[in-house]
C-alpha cells in the first residue's frame, strides 16, 4: 500500500517530471510545504466507520499526503483524488462487512448447505460441484475464452476463479457498490472474493436482500465507476459488471488501434498493471471522446509510463478532466509533450493543462520542474500562453514565479 513519494513526484506533474539543475537557483528563495488540519479541508470527511485522517496532513510541493489510522493498518494515500476514491472503497467495505456479519447471510449460508467459517475453502476443495451452475451462454464463454488468451498475463483474474463462476460474481457485488471489481485495497478485494465465493457456491443471488444496503447504496458510497464516457457505447458500471478483465482490454486494444497509437505504444499501456481494467477503460473512453483532437497519442504514450498505483490513477483524473473540459468548451487543437507532460494547444493561443494538484508551493523540486517545462514551451510553441488549471490552490510564491515564466495559474478547478 505504500509508494514511493520521490517517484510519483517526478512522474506525476510538470512540475517536477525531469529533476534538472534548478534554473537561476541560487538566487531563488524556495519555501516549505505547508501542511494541513484534515477537518478543514473542503468536501473531506475526516472521520469515518473505519477510517480516520491522521493529523496534520502534510504536503510534499504538489499533492496532500494522507495518512488514514483503519481497522487494517495505517493506509497512505496521495492526494486528494485519490483519498476521495479510497474513502468510497472503505464505506463500501464498511457496508460489506455488515453483510458478512449479518444474521440473514449466516442463515443464507447455511440453507445452502455452507458453513460461514468454511464456505471459502470449500469453494477450492470441492470445485467440481459448483460447475455445471456457473457456466451459462456458450457464445459469451467462448467469446470469454477468446479474449482471455490474447490477454494472458495481463489481466487480474484467475482461471480457476472465472470457471467457478466468482469472478461473475465478484464484478456483479463491485459494481453493485459502486467499486472497481479490480481494487488494490487489500481488505476490500478479500472482502468481494469471500462474499463472491458464497455467492458462487451457494447460488446467492448478489442483487438479492441479503446484500442490500438499508435506504440504498447510494447513502453510503460513492461510485468510483461513475464517468461521463463510454466504451463501445458500454457504461462503466455496465462494463465492470458484465465483462471480464480480458474483454476490457480487447475493446481497449480495438479502440486505441482506431486512435491511431502504433502497437509497441498500445501494448505497453495495456500491459502496464498499475491501472485496474476499469481505469484503463475511463481513460480510453475519455480520450476516445476528444475525437477531432491531434496527437492524442502524446498522452497515451505518458500514461504508458505510470510506475505506481497513485499515478496510474491520477492520470486517468486528468484524461476525464480535459474530456469534459473538451466537452464543455471545445477550442483543442492538439497534444503537445512538455518534458514529457501532456498539455493541449488551444485554438485561442494557450498551451494548457489540467492537474490534479492539491498545494503547490515553490520548493527547490517545483522550481527546476518548472524551468524545463517553461523552456520547452517556448521552443514548442513561442507565441502561446501558458495556463497551469489546479483542482487545488497555489501559495503566493509559486503563483509569482509561474507569472514571471509566463505561466497563468487558475486554481480550485473541477476534475
Amino acid at each position: 500500500m505504500r509508494f514511493s513519494f520521490g517517484s510519483a513526484l517526478r512522474a506525476l506533474t510538470p512540475l517536477a517530471l525531469v529533476l534538472v539543475q534548478p534554473v537561476a537557483a541560487s538566487a531563488q528563495v524556495y519555501e516549505k510545504p505547508p501542511s494541513f488540519n484534515a477537518a478543514q479541508l473542503p468536501g473531506i470527511k475526516r472521520i469515518g466507520a473505519n477510517y480516520t485522517i491522521r493529523n496534520p496532513v502534510r504536503s510534499d510541493g504538489i499533492l496532500r499526503v494522507y495518512v488514514l489510522a483503519t481497522p487494517y493498518g495505517d493506509l497512505t494515500v496521495q492526494g486528494d483524488e485519490m483519498l476521495r476514491m479510497r474513502i468510497n472503497e472503505l464505506n463500501a467495505l464498511a457496508a460489506l462487512e455488515k453483510v458478512s456479519n449479518s444474521e440473514t447471510f449466516g442463515r443464507a449460508l447455511a440453507e445452502a448447505g455452507l458453513s460461514p467459517l468454511k464456505f471459502a475453502g470449500q469453494l477450492i476443495m470441492n470445485p467440481i460441484g459448483t460447475v455445471g451452475n456457473t457456466l451459462t451462454g456458450v457464445g459469451a464463454f467462448f467469446g470469454r475464452v477468446s479474449s482471455g488468451l490474447n490477454n494472458a498475463g495481463n489481466t487480474p483474474d484467475d482461471a480457476l476463479s472465472g470457471l467457478l463462476g466468482v469472478s461473475d460474481q465478484r464484478r456483479h457485488l463491485a459494481a453493485a457498490y459502486g467499486v472497481d471489481p479490480y481494487t488494490d485495497l487489500p481488505p476490500l478485494a478479500a472482502e468481494l472474493q469471500q462474499l463472491s465465493q458464497a455467492a458462487a457456491m451457494g447460488g446467492l443471488a448478489v442483487s438479492g436482500a441479503m446484500f442490500a444496503i438499508p435506504g440504498g447504496v447510494a447513502a453510503l458510497v460513492v461510485s468510483n465507476l461513475s464517468t461521463a464516457y463510454t466504451l463501445n457505447n458500454i457504461g462503466m458500471e455496465q462494463l465492470a459488471r458484465d465483462y471480464t478483465a480480458a474483454q476490457i482490454l480487447d475493446i481497449n486494444r480495438k479502440i486505441l488501434f482506431d486512435m491511431g497509437v502504433e502497437e509497441g505504444l498500445r501494448e505497453r499501456l495495456l500491459a502496464n498493471r498499475n491501472y485496474t481494467p476499469i481505469d484503463m477503460a475511463a481513460m480510453v473512453a475519455a480520450l476516445e471522446s476528444m475525437a477531432a483532437v491531434k496527437d492524442r497519442q502524446v498522452f497515451v504514450a505518458r500514461a504508458a509510463t505510470a510506475n505506481s498505483r497513485a499515478l496510474a490513477y491520477v492520470t486517468r483524473r486528468m484524461a476525464e478532466a480535459l474530456a469534459n473540459d473538451y466537452r464543455r468548451h471545445g477550442g483543442y487543437v492538439r497534444f503537445v509533450s512538455l518534458a514529457r507532460f501532456p498539455y493541449v494547444l488551444t485554438r485561442d493561443g494557450r498551451v494548457m493543462a489540467i492537474v490534479p494538484i492539491d498545494a503547490l508551493s515553490w520548493t527547490r523540486e517545483t522550481a527546476a520542474g518548472f524551468g524545463r517545462v517553461s523552456a520547452e514551451r517556448k521552443r514548442v510553441a513561442p507565441k502561446a500562453r501558458g495556463v497551469l488549471r489546479i483542482t487545488g490552490q497555489a501559495t503566493r510564491l509559486a503563483k509569482r514565479r509561474l507569472k514571471a515564466q509566463g505561466w497563468t495559474v487558475l486554481e480550485h478547478q473541477r476534475l
